[in-house]
């Protein structure tokens, strides 16, 4: 709500026009007066009323009075004081030019109809009435033997100023309301304003021509677009594809299903239009950011797959369990050969690794931390590509090791090393080899500064720049057989491990560069700057 404060601000405002038109009247009045006593002033023969000759003084003293009012009338000085100030001058001068030419009375009696009407209608009744009172006794007064013709205007002065204030309460009541109005849809406009610059949403408004009128913060960005729109912006040379989508909705054609893609931004876009009005031809256009919902919709799907992988990893535990104890009792019997044996052994190891893995899948699903130690990392390379061998039999594919002599100690959980070497090692061998060529695999390890780090390389096709982008996304796969879970969970790993999981994009073939923290980097600066001193 307005406050009465600004109520009379906005009252005093209002006035502003009304003000130089009075003093433009006022002007005028000065004027048909001054015309009236320069013929008496110049006539030939003496007037009869010896006072006639100050009133021509008179005249110009009020023209150069209403001319300086004109000129305050554009000045910040109150308007109710610059009303009242200019009939009390009025009253004064028009009474003396009556009193010193009462030939001029016939002019001036219908004159001040004016004078009492704005004193009323503008300022308050009880000073319209008291001109009215003051004007009409003047009248009477000035001509005492012919009272009885001014008293119809001493009335008329009165109803006048009864009607001017009945008006004038309407007309400021009516100011109010509109100005109060007018502060609120502004208030409105500012706080619409407000929340269309923050929304999330891309907004838009064009013509039927694809000219921009206006955007947000968000549209913004997404077209390059300065934040000043001109009439130069057009929606065709900053969207193409949008504009065509535009053109499309326009015609009444149904609409391609393309999302919108921009090369400064990940987002996929799906544009909706809108018209403002039933008949107008401005349109609004919402830029709908679809992988916000999309990964509203994976981080729903992981949820659900982390409780799921924990009743699953606890169904698969107990005949995991059975396989181990009936393993161990196999290998308590006398009769085993040494291949048996071997096969045993296996058997062994594998449940062991298979027993990591569920523990890893349920240490992610609850995001439980990695539990780091200090291991030699090139042993455990060759180890994990021994074990690999025996488990997976290469038959004509290779794995070649290139690890360096001196050794390469690392912190971080083994286990989860292990399995996520497994994941990279297995995606080399079945997606990253040539058609009807044998896969060549390698495992590299190096060492930079605080970090170790493991490069998987292949001889394959190669990864498209599309695919790089969403390899580590979840549920994301090539393949109609995989279930785009092995790099997204592998990368969580890393990460668990303060490491990270990363591919290179080479001339052939494809790197995954796996980097953890080597033991210094786990150290205080003190312990960490000693060591480096051994």
């Amino acid at each position: 709500m307005v406050s009465s404060r600004q109520f009379k601000t906005v009252h005093d405002h209002s006035l502003r026009a009304e003000i130089r038109l009075y003093a433009l009247y006022r002007t005028l009045e000065a004027v048909t007066l001054l015309a009236m006593i320069i013929p008496y002033n110049t006539a030939e023969e003496p007037q009869h009323n010896s006072l006639l000759l100050y009133a021509l003084p008179v005249c110009l003293s009020y023209l150069l009075v209403a001319t300086g009012f004109i000129a305050l009338a554009y000045t910040r000085v109150a308007a109710i004081r610059q009303i009242i100030l200019g009939t009390i001058f009025d009253l004064i001068f028009i009474g003396l030019v009556a009193w010193l030419a009462p030939q001029t009375n016939d002019v001036i009696a219908p004159m001040l109809m004016l004078n009492v009407s704005a004193a009323a209608l503008l300022v308050s009744l009880p000073l319209g009435l008291s001109i009215a009172v003051i004007a009409g006794i003047g009248l009477m007064l000035l001509s005492p033997k012919e009272w009885s013709d001014h008293l119809p205007y001493a009335l008329i002065y009165i109803a006048i100023a009864l009607v001017a204030c009945r008006l004038g309460r309407k007309i400021s009541y009516s100011d109010q309301v509109t100005e109060q109005q007018s502060l609120e849809i502004a208030e409105l406009s500012r706080m619409n304003s407000l929340i269309l610059e923050r929304l999330p949403v891309g907004v838009l408004v064009v013509n039927d021509k694809g000219r921009i009128r206006t955007s947000n913060e968000v549209a913004q960005y997404l077209l390059r677009l300065n934040a000043t729109l001109s009439d130069e912006e057009i929606l065709d040379l900053r969207s193409p594809l949008l504009a065509r989508k535009l053109q499309q909705w326009v015609e009444g054609k149904p609409v391609d299903q393309e999302l919108l893609s921009f090369r400064h931004h990940e987002a996929r876009i799906e544009p909706q239009f809108l018209r403002l009005l039933p008949q107008g031809e401005e349109i609004l256009i919402f830029l709908n950011d679809t992988s916000q919902a999309a990964r509203r919709a994976e981080t729903m799907t992981l949820a659900t797959l982390g409780r799921f992988s924990a009743s699953l990893a606890h169904e698969i535990r107990n005949p995991l369990s059975a396989i181990n104890y009936a393993a161990q009792l196999l290998e308590e019997s006398k009769g085993l050969d040494y291949m048996d044996r071997k096969m045993l052994d296996i058997i062994q190891q594998q449940v062991r690794r298979t027993n990591g893995i569920i523990n890893s899948v349920l240490g992610l699903a609850k995001r439980e931390p990695a539990k780091p130690q200090q291991f030699d990392l090139c042993q455990m390379v060759r180890n994990f590509a021994d074990e690999y061998s025996i488990g997976f039999p290469l038959d004509n594919d290779s794995l070649t090791l290139r690890i360096p002599e001196e050794t390469v100690m690392a912190y971080a959980d083994p286990d989860h090393v292990h399995q996520i070497l497994m994941v990279l090692i297995s995606n080399a061998r079945y997606y990253g080899r040539m058609p009807d060529e044998p896969a060549h695999m390698t495992l590299r390890v190096a060492r930079e500064s605080s970090r170790c780090m493991v490069d998987v390389i292949d001889r394959g096709p190669g990864i498209t720049e599309g695919a790089a982008r969403s390899l580590f996304k979840p549920f994301y796969t090539t393949s109609s057989h995989g279930t785009g879970l092995g790099l997204y969970i592998s990368r969580e790993l890393a990460q668990n491990n303060r490491g990270d999981l990363e591919y290179l994009r080479r001339g052939s073939g494809s790197c995954f560069r796996l980097s953890i923290p080597c033991p210094q980097a786990q150290l205080p600066p003190e312990q960490s700057l000693l060591a480096s001193t051994r």
